[in-house]
């Protein structure tokens, strides 16, 4: 680390700034279909990808220990709920660095840009491949109903009362900062 660092602290804090993104993942997590937990289909999709459910899963991209799951497709586009969930077609095992990397990008220009021989990254493409059309990913955007409508205003409204907290935490700041000088 580069003691150069310690800039992105030595800022004042948005509420908005650091939470719209979480905001925006939360609604759209919370209308977002789900998979229940099938041990035997998580075996089985464990094996698609090459992979031994009793030994340490590892990274379906890079090939390290896996640490977490990626949403191969982003649950959020462009704010709002994208159709794709948390379904066992919409996770793949990853490590931090490369879910960190992938972010939104689409998976198969995720892998064209990781250095690794050709062979390697062919036959990675194949399996996931291979795996997301087995269990089948389909999109589904909630109908617009009164109920989805209501859901996609509170959300503003959340991310407007956080934007008036922001104006409040930096009137408080600079009311100290007045009182330091004084002092």
């Amino acid at each position: 680390m580069h003691y150069s660092s310690i800039k992105q602290h030595l800022k004042p804090y948005g509420i908005v700034a650091r939470r719209r993104t979480t905001i925006n993942h939360a609604f759209a997590a919370s209308v977002a279909p789900h998979d229940d937990f099938d041990d035997k289909r998580v075996r089985e999709a464990l094996i698609m990808l090459g992979q031994d459910p009793d030994a340490p899963i590892m990274c379906a991209y890079c090939g390290a220990e896996a640490e977490t799951w990626d949403h191969v497709h982003a649950t959020v586009l462009k704010t709002r709920f994208s159709g794709h969930g948390h379904r066992l077609g919409n996770l793949l095992p990853c490590c931090k660095p490369c879910n960190s990397r992938k972010g939104n990008k689409d998976w198969r220009a995720f892998l064209k840009q990781m250095t690794m021989p050709k062979a390697l990254r062919a036959e990675r493409e194949d399996r996931i491949g291979r795996y997301l059309e087995e269990l089948g990913v389909v999109d589904e955007i909630p109908e617009q109903t009164p109920e989805y409508e209501e859901l996609l205003r509170l959300r503003l409204e959340v991310l407007h009362i956080f934007e008036r907290a922001d104006a409040l935490a930096e009137a408080i700041r600079e009311r100290a900062k007045m009182a330091q000088r004084k002092a």
